[in-house]
């Protein structure tokens, strides 16, 4: 019997590891695919029956949203990593990104400058580096382009050879919805899992597109969502 209720197992201590002076490396990139359904479609059984389960977690992530976000978007994963996702371009119905992970707090000048040039700001002040507290504090009502947005998140992986696949509950202020998502760097790897999955006919829609939606029907704002070809 196939259930979307998850017993989740606990987050992972982030990697240790040699500091880098800026950001870790900007990674070879890779092919996504996610859907917001408003039911359960196939793919949630298909997963659960068939592909191996290599992880899961419950996390809070704290994203960082500009006009921006749907193609550049930054967050804080689990509250205390900065990341920033960017979206290159578009392959049929698969979207192209490429992530790049922040050393962890205190942030260098040089990477307070990076992440400064993510969120579309001219500079940042050296105490938002300090830590994450810092940072979120630092943008308040001073910065109204920025809307920080916390996120909750329930998470199922799979993988099948190099294809990665996740059910995910994803909870915000309320709002819940069921997510799966598809991601591989082989385009027509990606290709043939949508196929296998029945999941091609679905709109692709990434969290900066879905989180923009969110603020637009709340509130209305700058925050505005469109394609890359």
């Amino acid at each position: 019997m196939v259930t979307e209720n998850f017993i989740m197992l606990s987050d992972e201590a982030p990697a240790s590891g040699t500091r880098k002076p800026v950001m870790q490396g900007i990674g070879a990139g890779r092919y996504e695919y996610r859907v917001w359904p408003q039911d359960a479609p196939p793919a949630v059984a298909l997963l659960q029956q068939f592909w191996p389960l290599v992880g899961a977690e419950r996390r809070t992530d704290l994203y960082f949203l500009t006009d921006q976000s749907p193609v550049k978007l930054v967050k804080l994963r689990a509250g205390n990593r900065l990341e920033v996702k960017r979206r290159d371009h578009d392959l049929g119905p698969l979207q192209h990104w490429t992530h790049q992970a922040y050393p962890e707090f205190p942030l260098s000048r040089p990477a307070l400058r990076a992440l400064a040039g993510a969120l579309g700001l001219t500079r940042l002040l050296p105490e938002a580096g300090q830590s994450a507290g810092h940072l979120v504090a630092s943008l308040g009502n001073a910065v109204p382009a920025i809307l920080p947005m916390t996120v909750n998140k329930s998470r199922l992986r799979f993988r099948v050879g190099s294809s990665r696949a996740e059910i995910c509950r994803v909870t915000i202020a309320g709002w819940s919805r069921l997510t799966l998502a598809v991601e591989e760097s082989d385009p027509d790897s990606a290709l043939a899992t949508l196929d296998a999955l029945h999941l091609g006919h679905l709109p692709n829609r990434s969290y900066g597109d879905v989180l923009c939606r969110r603020q637009l029907a709340a509130e209305p704002s700058p925050l505005t969502s469109y394609p890359v070809n």
